[in-house]
């Protein structure tokens, strides 16, 4: 009893490790075709974990595998597939060209931005600029709105001096906006008044006679132009420049020149002068 349950054991064990054999044969092939390598005895028997003999025993195995080979070798062999690995590899690849592309975008864009911000700034800069020079340009003429006004004022500053005006700012501006003749004649007035000695403020007696276009009277006026005359005569005459004078009915001061020609005085100084 005891030889007959052995028996059964080896011949139960027998058949388990056959059926377990044919298992692994069976998805060493199902993995070589799905990953479409060639099918043979060797790459069966590694595939599957067998012995390469045990494959030669089995008639159907043989069979099989020979039938196998015979159908692969009878047509083009199918492109292996791509591992995990690749499949990986490429869906990164498109990842990163997708990226890329955003970036050029977003490169495209900034680049644009950064142009009209360039033009703007550019812009700012001429803009500066023309400020600049148009600040330049509002100093020169305020400047050469004043020189007119130094210059007018300049041609009376010893005069007034003499006579004891202080020629303030406003007094400056009064006298480089009036006409030469009317400060002359005001000048003229206000040395007549000092003459007399009636005059307790100059700068102020000079102002209201500029205004006012105040005149010297005609006494005055005559015995001004005589000393002037005399003073000057006394330098002609010696050089034979002149040989006579006198004061018409019109009350013109002419003198007669060596030319015998008679010409008034007014004329006369400002074509012969000292």
């Amino acid at each position: 009893m005891k030889a007959k349950r052995n028996t059964a054991g080896l011949k139960h064990g027998a058949q388990r490790k056959r059926k377990e054999a044919f298992e692994k044969l069976e998805s060493g092939i199902q993995t070589l075709l799905k990953e479409g390598r060639a099918i043979n005895f060797n790459s069966v028997a590694k595939a599957s974990g067998v012995s390469k003999a045990w494959l030669y025993k089995e008639p159907e195995v043989k069979s099989r595998i020979e039938h196998l080979r015979a159908k692969q070798s009878g047509k083009k062999r199918q492109p292996v597939k791509a591992s995990a690995s690749e499949v990986s590899l490429k869906s990164m690849v498109g990842t990163l060209r997708e990226r890329i592309k955003k970036l050029e975008t977003e490169n495209r864009e900034l680049r644009k931005q950064n142009e009209v911000a360039y033009g703007q700034v550019m812009r700012v800069r001429e803009l500066e600029k023309e400020n600049e020079r148009l600040r330049a340009e509002n100093v020169r003429l305020r400047q050469a709105g004043k020189s007119p006004e130094m210059t007018a004022s300049s041609d009376f500053v010893e005069q007034l001096r003499e006579l004891g005006v202080d020629l303030n700012s406003t007094l400056e501006r009064l006298v480089s906006k009036t006409p030469r003749a009317i400060v002359e004649t005001a000048i003229e007035s206000l040395r007549e008044a000092a003459s007399n000695g009636n005059v307790r403020n100059p700068g102020g007696f000079l102002n209201k006679a500029i205004r006012d276009a105040w005149h010297p009277n005609e006494a005055y006026q005559e015995k001004s132009e005589m000393e002037e005359f005399n003073e000057w005569w006394r330098w002609a005459y010696p050089q034979g420049l002149v040989i006579a004078s006198q004061r018409c009915d019109d009350g013109v001061l002419r003198v007669l020149t060596r030319d015998e020609d008679w010409v008034e005085f007014d004329v006369v100084k400002h074509r012969i002068t000292c």
